[in-house]
């Protein structure tokens, strides 16, 4: 497994979308994509650590796999998120039409 399999496992690990990631890296979308699609371009330094950072793990980790994964702690952000996705996949079809309403209401 190599950078592009560890930084695809990582992001599908904590429910996060390229989009999210991305922003808070400071980087377009389809750059973020030439990380992890068959092209396998590997990032700048200081991206790879902005990465590493953002998905709480070491860029040792996204490298060679045989570091240390985290030497920082989970975001709750992230945690919750991920929580908050394992519970929306076990909703039927019509819960979760009406937690997507309930949501939207919230937010408006």
């Amino acid at each position: 497994m190599g950078f592009k399999e560890r930084l695809r496992e990582e992001i599908e690990y904590r429910g996060l979308l390229i989009k999210e990631i991305s922003a808070a890296v400071g980087i377009s979308n389809s750059t973020f994509l030439s990380y992890i699609d068959a092209r396998g371009v590997l990032p700048n330094v200081e991206t790879a650590v902005k990465i590493a950072k953002y998905l709480g793990v070491t860029v040792e980790y996204l490298v060679d796999g045989n570091s240390e994964k985290s030497e920082f702690q989970e975001l709750p952000f992230h945690s919750e998120k991920k929580k908050l996705s394992e519970f929306f996949d076990k909703l039927s079809s019509h819960d979760k039409s009406i937690l997507l309403k309930i949501a939207n209401a919230m937010t408006e």
